[in-house]
């Protein structure tokens, strides 16, 4: 017959073996997370530093708007249809555009260059295209379409000659 002490001495094991398999399983899950030990780096895309607008001077500004610009012609608007068509060709007159368009960019470029792709990179893959190119695409109609300097419109509302 157990004594109720006997019980109770058994039951607190219990609980400290299974707290330390938590505690393996959460460092276990943890490392997966680090990058590997080591000089080489981990693969994939690693985002380039943010780009401080308000700081940035004539030469180091003209290289961001053009590598934007690349960005703006190879991928944005070739692949995004009529959210591409609510930039205006002025965006890089206006730092709310830069500014999107800085972390835009090296978003789809984290979620896109990915060696491998898993369920949860599909996921962001997914808000990235529903959720969160539609609302800054509408922020870019609203900053450029109602500007001094935005070229005429098309037709269809775009200046952009591709959606024409």
């Amino acid at each position: 017959m157990s004594t109720p002490d006997s019980g109770l001495s058994a039951a607190l094991l219990q609980l400290t073996q299974f707290g330390e398999r938590i505690a393996l399983l959460d460092a276990a899950q943890v490392a997966g997370l680090l990058p590997p030990a080591g000089d080489d780096p981990p693969p994939g895309y690693k985002p380039a530093p943010s780009i401080h607008w308000w700081t940035v001077k004539d030469g180091e500004r003209r290289a961001a708007v053009a590598h934007l610009a690349a960005w703006v012609e190879q991928v944005y608007r070739p692949h995004y249809g009529h959210l591409a068509g609510m930039l205006g060709a002025c965006w890089a007159e206006h730092p709310l555009c830069l500014v999107q368009l800085d972390w835009l960019s090296e978003l789809h470029s984290v979620l896109y260059f990915q060696p491998k792709r898993s369920a949860s990179l599909l996921s962001a893959q997914a808000e990235f295209g529903t959720r969160i190119m539609p609302a800054v695409s509408e922020q870019f109609r609203a900053e450029t379409s109602r500007c001094t300097h935005r070229a005429p419109a098309a037709a269809n509302g775009s200046a952009w000659r591709g959606a024409r």
